[in-house]
């Protein structure tokens, strides 16, 4: 999902509102001191915008191109400043909006230029769109049109060539990552669907993610969109959502929906269509305007579809090939799983709190409070400030009183460093006062010289040797040494019943069997017995 002028829009919009009267003011004729031409036209507010915003565009292509991602976060932050800046000296200027939506699309391309090279080994398998469709033979359109008849939709969904090729995609090559993708959909369907009801927007918004995410809450693409609806660090500001080194709230999915159907409202109020909202999700605002601009006004999705990026042509009829799949699975031999309910209890935390040692004085699972935490990166709440953290359903009270009870000074395990250019570990060392072998420990570090600017340290609290670092620190297993020996399975991330059972060889009934379980609930850290 990319950046859109939508926020600055609405507040625009605020502004016009608070207009409530009109005064009108004698013409006075005043010299002309300018050093313009008397008759040459005033600057309008969208043109001073792109001429205030180059240079710090400017900054921001070179940051991107040279890989300084606090440089690029610095000339976005100017940028938005600019934006608020011209919102509320002419929020009437008919020019404003465009140059907005051209702003916040050029920033997103020079996010996919800053992250285009990075590798990211951790990312989460995100949904499948394919580049290329083939269009479906005029029977398939046809037999796919009649099945959709059957079904209920509150989206204007359509049956096409394309629609009906998609069909045959989500359910052939792609059908295993649906149907794991549906697991994961279970837990987030009733927390999605009960915001669309608060803001009155169509229930079927609620699979978006399928095309956006695959239900992965910690998905994140090589532009850097992350989380269950996949937002960009700008927009995500934009709807205040907080994105920096300690949270990141596109990783916690409730957080992440109000905000991302919020964005939704706003596209589609501007639009006045879903299918050019959920184009507009896709690829941004400015691309959309572009495209209409190109089929010379032509407000019709499947009109200006040649003129949008390739996927963006493509992700409409996905969305509407996966809601015709999903809305009668039988059809389709897909399983069906039992909806869950997400809780947790918030508990304001004043400074930094490590989950860790909360896990450890309240007698909580850590993985347990992480989960119930997405956003807190670093599994440490922020520094400054009242955050609230999140603990298991029903036990607030007893997290205060523990909360209130940790002194101090044992509130945090851990810092963290981010490598800058010219640091060394023995350097970082002193500076922590903590010997280089524990650092070297805590990062599983072998080659102190080989450390990359920019890569986040874990600097255990002094008095740590490195040795107690050893022993503390998770070991990673690797999948060989969890197929040799597969009768013990510690859940991580991301996994379902039916990822497992495959990975396996087992079947999902085998697993529930083995591990006494009633239902498909499992949760990182939850271990499982896959003997067959």
């Amino acid at each position: 999902m990319k950046g859109s002028w939508f926020f600055s829009a609405a507040l625009a919009g605020l502004l016009l509102a608070c207009q409530t009267t009109v005064q009108h003011r004698p013409v006075v004729s005043v010299a002309n001191t300018s050093g313009k031409p008397a008759n040459q036209p005033e600057e309008s507010a969208g043109e001073k915008l792109r001429r205030n915003a180059e240079k710090a565009l400017e900054s921001a292509r070179e940051a991107a191109v040279a890989g300084d991602e606090d440089g690029f976060l610095a000339c976005e932050s100017t940028l938005v400043q600019q934006v608020g800046e011209a919102i509320a000296e002419a929020p009437q200027d008919p020019e404003l909006p465009q140059a907005i939506a051209e702003l916040w699309q050029e920033l997103d391309d020079l996010t996919a230029t800053l992250y285009a090279e990075e590798e990211t080994p951790e990312q989460e398998e995100s949904a499948q769109v394919p580049e290329e469709v083939l269009p479906a033979k005029p029977e398939q359109v046809e037999q796919a049109a009649r099945e959709a008849q059957e079904l209920t939709f509150d989206l204007p969904v359509k049956v096409t060539p394309e629609v009906a090729s998609l069909i045959d995609f989500y359910t052939g090559p792609y059908r295993e990552r649906l149907i794991a993708a549906l697991e994961r959909a279970a837990r987030w369907l009733p927390l999605i669907r009960s915001y669309l009801s608060q803001m009155q927007l169509p229930q079927d918004l609620a699979y978006l993610p399928l095309v956006e995410s695959a239900f992965h809450t910690h998905a994140r693409s090589r532009a850097k969109a992350t989380g269950l609806w996949q937002f960009m660090a700008g927009t995500a500001r934009l709807y205040q959502l907080r994105c920096d080194g300690l949270v990141d709230e596109r990783l916690d999915p409730q957080r992440a929906t109000q905000a991302a159907l919020a964005h939704l409202s706003d596209l589609y109020a501007t639009f006045g269509d879903w299918e050019l909202a959920l184009a507009a999700y896709n690829s941004g605002a400015g691309r959309v305007e572009k495209a209409i601009k190109r089929a010379k006004g032509n407000t019709d999705f499947w009109s200006i579809r040649r003129f949008l990026p390739r996927e963006t042509r493509n992700y409409v009829p996905a969305f509407w090939a996966a809601l015709i799949v999903v809305k009668q699975p039988q059809r389709f031999g897909l399983p069906t799983f039992p909806e869950q309910t997400w809780c947790r209890d918030m508990v304001p935390v004043e400074g930094a709190l490590d989950l860790e040692v909360l896990a450890e004085k309240g007698a909580w699972d850590l993985e347990t409070l992480r989960q119930l935490n997405p956003a807190l990166v670093r599994g440490i709440t922020p520094p400054a400030g009242v955050y609230q953290v999140a603990v298991p359903c029903g036990q607030g009270e007893q997290a205060r009183t523990v909360i209130a009870s940790i002194p101090p000074s044992e509130r945090i395990k851990r810092l963290f460093h981010t490598v800058r250019p010219g640091d060394t570990i023995a350097a970082i060392a002193r500076r922590y006062r903590v010997s280089p072998e524990t650092i070297m420990a805590a990062n599983n570090i072998t080659n102190p010289r080989a450390l990359r600017v920019g890569r986040e340290l874990v600097i255990p609290k002094a008095g740590w040797s490195a040795a107690t670092v050893a022993e503390n620190r998770e070991k990673p297993r690797s999948r060989a040494q969890s197929i040799r020996n597969p009768l013990r399975y510690r859940v991580r991330p991301g996994d379902t019943l039916y990822s497992i059972a495959k990975r396996h060889g087992l079947t999902v009934e085998a697993i529930r069997a083995k591990n006494n379980l009633s239902g498909t609930v499992i949760r990182p850290g939850d271990v499982l017995y896959l003997a067959p």
